[in-house]
């Protein structure tokens, strides 16, 4: 792989010399077939592969330009078909389908894994007092919570009576959620 300088100064990396013809190229349509049981495994394989918790925001920014400008039907000259898929992987491992904001790291779908282990371990070492258990009990709720408010339908708005039944529990995600609420549309 050659790395070489793309669009906007972001490191495109060259996986070989032949250019592909693009035009046809539709970057939203499956990769792999999702009539098959296979096919929608290796879907969610690729989209929550915990290594994409570890790539730099200048290159999620980089998958963002590529993805919007094949959706646009102008990627750089040069670009490869593998490149695309990258992108694509990255964009929808790390940005929102319905806003196509960034997401939090600790909500994403590709963090899922590695952050319940890490929950899970910790639950499995502090079990032999109360006060530890609903303390690494709250954490678990409190991650599952954060990671299905960051992978919600963000289509259609969340009103702060939705929220409330979090607040009871004393979940302490709420201030963090409050002005995401109200300032949505």
């Amino acid at each position: 792989a050659l790395p070489v300088e793309g669009a906007g100064g972001f490191t495109i990396l060259c996986m070989g010399r032949m250019e592909a013809d693009l035009s046809d190229f539709n970057i939203d349509a499956p990769r792999w077939d999702q009539c098959t049981f296979l096919g929608r495994v290796k879907h969610f394989f690729n989209i929550t592969d915990p290594r994409t918790v570890l790539v730099p925001e200048r290159e999620l920014d980089w998958a963002k330009v590529m993805v919007e400008q094949s959706r646009m039907g102008t990627v750089p000259p040069g670009t490869q078909v593998e490149q695309l898929f990258y992108a694509k992987k990255l964009y929808d491992s790390a940005f929102h389908p319905d806003t196509g904001d960034k997401m939090n790291v600790i909500g994403r779908m590709s963090f899922q894994v590695p952050g319940g282990m890490i929950i899970t371990g910790f639950m499995l070492q502090f079990y032999r007092t109360m006060p530890a258990v609903i303390f690494w009990q709250w954490v678990n709720q409190s991650f599952n919570a954060l990671v299905n408010y960051t992978n919600r339908n963000a289509a259609s708005p969340t009103s702060v009576r939705e929220l409330r039944p979090w607040s009871a529990a004393g979940c302490p995600l709420l201030p963090w959620l409050q002005p995401t609420v109200s300032t949505s549309p």
